[in-house]
């Protein structure tokens, strides 16, 4: 079918381009349109599938009715959750949804950047990498709306929605300490991001209250973007090489993920032989035996917060806008892997 456009609606109709075009705009009331021609116009459309022209829209009203969601990797079960939750509530408020993922690389996530600046995006939801500081300064001197989501960058004055992880982490840890574990070991990522060192902080700072000594051989830093099975290798011979670690925390839900592959694989049960515990939650942790402790993030809530937090910025304007932050806490999901030590 031959898509109708604006001029042709105003020809069948004998109305002018003009009234046509304030009825699809919403503006037929405040021009004074009666509502009889209103119904021609929308009875038309909606039998011929009138689409209106994006590009023209974007120059008619200075918006395109777009998102761009840049984040670190939408295969991430976290990261997918998060996005399904972005689009299906940007979707109830007229805007459509798009997917970027950088996998944590700074140029990638300039380019995906600068692609949707060009494509006239409304506004931007990111999951910052280190080193984006100046793609974002570009967003701010051109005054395009955007939210940092997950984590921050402490150089740059931004909105943003980010969870209180030195709090999950100081809550997990103190959790292992209370019930009798004494050598937790941190299995984190190498790489410098703020979401990382905010959670080797809470669980230093809960060691630190306890009084429990710390050894620096008591962190497993793993380089970012390692497969599963190198991951696995790592903590495997990790745990052969520290017999005396008596509990894990994985500082994100795929390093569980590998940690618990790498303790079945050494003969280790989890919960008697090593207790485990985990940032993040994930179906798996809930169904495995014996199910993971967590500290679980309130992905809708963040995806929610995000989407407000830009819709209002975008609505603002540049002398009126302020900077907004909100910081939301994990919730402790206490589960089977980390019982009371018997000694």
């Amino acid at each position: 079918m031959k898509k109708i456009s604006m001029q042709d609606i105003a020809k069948e109709l004998g109305l002018s381009i003009t009234t046509v075009s304030f009825v699809l705009n919403g503006k037929a009331a405040a021009m004074g349109i009666s509502e009889a021609t209103v119904k021609k116009v929308t009875d038309l459309i909606e039998n011929r599938g009138y689409k209106p022209n994006s590009a023209a829209r974007v120059l008619r009203t200075g918006k395109s009715y777009t998102i761009a969601l840049v984040i670190e990797d939408i295969g991430n079960p976290f990261f997918g959750n998060i996005a399904k939750f972005i689009e299906i509530i940007a979707n109830k408020n007229g805007y459509k949804v798009f997917f970027c993922s950088t996998e944590n690389n700074t140029s990638m996530a300039k380019d995906l950047i600068s692609i949707m600046r060009q494509s006239a995006v409304d506004g931007f939801i990111i999951t910052p990498t280190v080193g984006l500081e100046d793609e974002l300064d570009k967003l701010k001197k051109e005054n395009i709306p955007f939210i940092l989501i997950d984590r921050l960058l402490p150089e740059i004055d931004v909105n943003y929605v980010v969870v209180d992880n030195f709090w999950g982490a100081y809550q997990l840890t103190d959790h292992l300490l209370e019930r009798g574990y004494k050598n937790v070991c941190l299995v984190s990522i190498a790489k410098g991001m703020s979401t990382y060192q905010e959670r080797k902080g809470g669980y230093l700072s809960a060691l630190k209250d306890r009084k429990i000594a710390f050894k620096n051989s008591q962190i497993l830093e793993l380089e970012f973007g390692s497969t599963n099975a190198e991951m696995v290798i790592a903590i495997q011979e990790y745990l052969i090489k520290n017999k005396s670690i008596d509990a894990l925390f994985f500082a994100t839900n795929y390093l569980a993920i590998a940690g618990i592959e790498a303790v079945q694989q050494n003969n280790l049960q989890i919960g008697k032989d090593i207790a485990v515990v985990g940032f993040d939650d994930n179906d798996a942790f809930k169904l495995i035996n014996p199910s993971i402790t967590v500290a679980s993030q309130p992905i809708k809530e963040i995806a929610v917060k995000a989407v407000e937090l830009l819709l209002k910025n975008m609505n603002k304007s540049k002398k009126t806008a302020q900077t907004i932050g909100e910081i939301l806490k994990p919730e402790i999901i206490i589960r089977q892997s980390s019982p009371q030590k018997v000694n």
